[in-house]
């Protein structure tokens, strides 16, 4: 049965709600003579939370002084934390990714995964990674002993211990309505892992254990259950913390830049209307006569205007009654400004100068950035790789222990889409010219282009060979005379 669903829909409530959850599930974690490891590190957390949600307090409202008093002001965004978290999640898990296992149980493997609906969930997954710097899966049966998935972000992940900076021990919480649910995952010695659950409900005194019926209240595993994603970068806040660190943590200065100058630039606008400065005490009204001979005073302008600004003539000078105001719009200005602190934002979240580009009044991934095997993208993009292999093969082991009943000891192979820096066409030509002159074998071949490992390459080899028509043998005739 599920139990973490909520976790991530709880998100959307709000800070301080996640908050108070977190609270009251490590003290119920801590109830059960657990000890949560860096309890204090949420506050960094939960600030990138507000930056993936779009808008902080405490930057984006402010107060402007307008020589009268102070007027509310609500600052323009990019969100580009957003859209930064989105750039990182499509570069490396999309519907390119394979995932490959022995044949006998690639179509259990596949069917699983399209269950859980894994190529839309795990993107979303990423995504959240990279912006609040750490997920989870953790794998389970339900009443049916059907493998399931489920995906978390923080704060509902609660590491209890780690080893050289992995997370070997790890509690889990969701809220359902008034309840809160706990699992947990407890490393042996002999390297298997006892999975426990529990819920608390809410009464009077606070929140009370209570008996799980529908739950399995404890079980072994062979394998481990969990997986831990985060972004493969050196946490540069806290140097020990078991949790991970967002892709943008160290670009929140140059984000509040690109606000503000997007803000200066909506403001431009708005600002450099035309104005047309009246004497007030002239132009006010004029007197009209009608056909009756009655007097009486109208209105020169629209009082609804806003482009007229009507001025007391303290000098008593009339020789200009009207000042017209025309201010120049610096809107080149403003877009170089934008564009030159987008470059510097990308570049800080890994992605090289040269990411996203504004134009028309949106911000658009730069279609003609050159991804070579030399650029900083592509050299993030394969550190990330790495980290995110190493997790995906402990899920996928996971889940076809849950299907078959026992661990699955093949290889396990994670193929990325490398069609951002690779020509698959020419890579495809290119192998075949080497396959027919004869400087790579057919093993080589299904290697290169089908990205197999060299067991899957043989095996494959094998059964074609198996397939394809032997030809007989002609025993010739020796010649005559012989």
């Amino acid at each position: 049965m599920a139990i973490y669903q909520a976790a991530i829909a709880a998100i959307s409530k709000g800070v301080m709600k996640l908050e108070n959850n977190y609270d009251r599930i490590a003290e119920c974690i801590k109830s059960l003579g657990y000890h949560v490891l860096d309890k204090e590190y949420q506050k960094n957390i939960n600030e990138w939370l507000n930056w993936y949600k779009g808008e902080l307090d405490s930057f984006h409202k402010y107060k402007l002084y307008n020589g009268f008093h102070f007027i509310d002001k609500k600052r323009a965004s990019l969100r580009m934390p957003k859209r930064v978290a989105e750039e990182w999640a499509s570069l490396l898990y999309n519907d390119k990714v394979c995932i490959t296992v022995k044949d006998a149980v690639q179509r259990t493997l596949d069917d699983i995964l399209s269950e859980n609906r894994f190529n839309y969930k795990f993107s979303e997954l990423i995504e959240r990674t990279f912006a609040l710097g750490i997920g989870a899966t953790v794998v389970f049966a339900d009443a049916q002993g059907n493998p399931k998935i489920d995906y978390l972000v923080a704060p509902m992940i609660f590491p209890l211990k780690q080893e050289n900076g992995e997370i070997v021990d790890c509690a889990f919480g969701s809220v359902k309505g008034e309840a809160l649910y706990i699992n947990i995952h407890v490393k042996n010695d002999d390297g298997s892992y006892t999975v426990i659950n529990h819920m608390y409900a809410k009464s009077d005194k606070g929140y009370e254990s209570v008996k799980l019926e529908s739950i399995t209240q404890s079980a072994v595993y062979p394998v481990k259950m969990f997986q831990i994603y985060k972004p493969n970068i050196a946490n540069n806040i806290d140097l020990f913390t078991p949790y991970g660190m967002s892709i943008y943590a160290n670009a929140i200065e140059q984000n509040k830049v690109i606000d503000i100058t997007y803000d200066s630039l909506k403001n431009e606008f708005e600002l450099g209307r035309k104005r047309l400065f009246l004497a007030l005490d002239v132009l006010t009204s004029k007197p009209i006569t009608n056909e009756k001979g009655e007097t009486f005073e109208v209105p020169v302008f629209d009082e609804e205007q806003t482009e007229f600004f009507a001025l007391p003539d303290s000098n008593g000078n009339q020789d200009k009654l009207i000042a017209e105001i025309n201010p120049q719009l610096r809107i080149t200005e403003h877009i170089d400004a934008l564009q030159t602190v987008m470059n510097i934002f990308a570049d800080t979240c890994g992605f090289g100068p040269d990411r996203f580009v504004f134009r028309d009044g949106k911000v658009y991934t730069n279609a003609d950035q050159v991804i070579s095997t030399q650029s900083k993208l592509y050299k993030n993009i394969v550190n990330h790789e790495k980290v995110l292999r190493y997790s995906m093969i402990e899920l996928i082991k996971a889940v076809l222990y849950v299907a078959n009943g026992s661990e699955y000891i093949n290889d396990v192979t994670i193929d990325f889409d490398d069609s951002i820096i690779e020509d698959s066409e020419k890579t495809r030509n290119q192998a075949l010219l080497e396959l027919n002159n004869q400087l790579i074998d057919d093993v080589q071949y299904y290697i290169d282009v089908y990205k197999m490992t060299e067991e899957q390459a043989i095996e494959f080899r094998d059964k074609i060979s198996e397939r394809s028509p032997q030809e007989e043998e002609i025993e010739e005739e020796p010649p005559e005379g012989a």
